[in-house]
């Protein structure tokens, strides 16, 4: 892995300011391409920046011998890294484990045209209609722009922006009522570090989609020579419908052709789009390298396996998804999105007259109405105009229902 973003050092004195107090990491010389920190609790050497990256690759050199009496925990090692086969001599005593943690999904374009000649080979023509009517719809109903950042920004407009990303990110895992261990201050502020100087490395990117000035889609990316990793993606849940997440994969797609990348690593985490997009799944190992002539550095070594290993097995039986949601109610969040009233029935009206005095419009883009907003952008997709057509009415003696109404068509909606 040539130009490997992780392992830069702008990327590691970030990370050892923000999680190492700042601490010089340590280098051996019997391993290249990574530097370590020391756990204090166990003494085990890990990686700088630990599982905070997309990947890991190192080089050994068996005639160095710095490596005795001690244990090294390597997180994160892609199986596509092609890490030298691990083939030391007779004389040496370094042995290495590998640990099975995750399934990784990538996007190797390698041998394909452009965009639409990949995806034509990942999805029938059913799909590739929705792909081109979601993206259709938007650019019908909202004043969308799409905005690739691949360069330094201004300190005041990248603050903008990266508050609008926690924004997004924030209401995103709200609404699905489970913690997101980014959005905690401490890795949020190293993020936001990060990010700002490696956009001026152009080591990351961010690709933005906007409705006007508002940012509706966010993807992070860091980037290699010819590998895009896609680390932290959002997109507002108020327009689900249109299916903004697909949208952000096809302008990657497109940037990558544009840019000779080979490779859209989607990295680890089990869902269903990267599955259906992805055509190459690899494994996620962790390395333990340690002294086999050493008690100690064995009894360690042998610890870390178990407790990985202990780990797989309580995120197959989705511990970690209880975890999270717990996590999320203790912070005093359990109520976060019951709040909005839910729809009970829809009605289509064949006549509707906004001028009557039964009805009332509403800011529906009011914060007190908030909660509206997908109501008008799921019917927004379904009859597709400029959204500045389309008006939101109260009845006047009946403040359980709505009308939604655009150019052409009208909806009614009950709420419990």
């Amino acid at each position: 892995m040539r130009s490997n973003p992780f392992t830069t050092s702008i990327y590691e004195s970030i990370w050892s300011k923000h999680f190492n107090e700042g601490k010089t990491l340590e280098h051996f010389e019997f391993i290249n391409g990574v530097k370590f920190v020391k756990n204090s609790k166990d003494g085990v050497y890990v990686n700088a920046a630990r599982n905070l990256t997309k990947g890991i690759f190192y080089e050994l050199d068996h005639t160095k011998s710095d490596y005795k009496g001690k244990t090294f925990l390597l997180y994160d090692v892609p199986e596509y890294f092609k890490v030298a086969e691990f083939n030391p001599p007779s004389s040496s005593s370094l042995k290495l484990k590998k640990i099975f943690q995750y399934q990784g999904f990538l996007m190797d374009v390698s041998n394909f045209e452009n965009q639409d000649d990949y995806i034509n080979a990942q999805f029938s023509s059913k799909n590739r209609r929705e792909f081109r009517s979601n993206m259709r719809r938007l650019e019908q109903c909202f004043n969308v722009r799409y905005e690739f950042i691949h360069e330094a920004m201004e300190a005041s407009d990248f603050e903008i922006l990266f508050e609008q990303f926690y924004t997004l990110l924030s209401k995103r895992f709200a609404g699905k009522q489970t913690n997101y261990h980014h959005l905690s201050p401490k890795k949020w502020n190293y993020y936001k570090e990060l990010v700002f100087k490696m956009l001026q490395e152009k080591k990351a990117s961010l690709l933005v989609i906007y409705n006007e000035n508002t940012p509706i889609g966010i993807t992070l990316n860091f980037h290699a020579e010819d590998v895009l990793f896609e680390t932290i993606t959002v997109f507002d849940s108020d327009y689900y419908k249109f299916s903004i997440g697909k949208t952000s994969i096809i302008k990657l797609l497109e940037w990558c052709f544009e840019n000779k990348y080979r490779i859209s690593d989607f990295s680890k985490g089990d869902f269903d789009y990267k599955h259906k997009w992805s055509n190459v799944i690899y494994n996620f190992d962790y390395h333990v390298l340690y002294d086999s002539k050493s008690l100690v550095s064995i009894l360690k070594a042998k610890y870390v396996e178990t407790y990985f290993k202990l780990k797989l097995y309580l995120r197959r039986k989705k511990v970690n998804e209880l975890y999270r949601k717990y996590k999320f109610m203790l912070a005093g969040n359990s109520e976060a999105s019951t709040t909005a009233p839910q729809a009970i029935k829809f009605e289509k009206i064949e006549a509707f007259d906004s001028s009557s005095k039964d009805v009332i419009e509403v800011n529906y883009q009011e914060e007190s109405d908030d909660f509206l907003l997908q109501y008008v952008y799921t019917f927004a997709f379904a009859n597709p105009e400029p959204i500045e057509h389309i008006k939101v009415f109260k009845l006047v003696k009946n403040d359980k229902e709505i009308i939604i109404s655009g150019s052409k068509k009208a909806q009614k909606i009950t709420f419990a």
